[in-house]
């Protein structure tokens, strides 16, 4: 539980929700196979604004993008 805000500190922005979609596994990499995040970045998520929250979805994308790739050219 993060520790409680000072009264005039502003509440955080809401920004994107989490993308975890309950396929928790890291690979070699530590990158999950589920939502594509990096172990850091999961543990970082609650701790960055909106702005690094679009920017961790961001790179997320893309690494899923590359596994669906690599998974689609070794399936065929």
């Amino acid at each position: 539980m993060p520790p409680p805000r000072p009264h005039d500190e502003p509440p955080p922005e809401p920004g994107p929700a989490t993308p975890c979609i309950r396929q928790c596994c890291l690979d070699d990499a530590d990158e999950c196979i589920g939502c594509g995040r990096t172990l850091d970045e999961i543990r970082d998520w609650h701790s960055v604004d909106a702005a690094g929250r679009q920017a961790i979805l961001d790179r997320a994308s893309v690494r899923r993008d590359a596994r669906r790739r690599r998974h689609d050219v070794g399936a065929g």
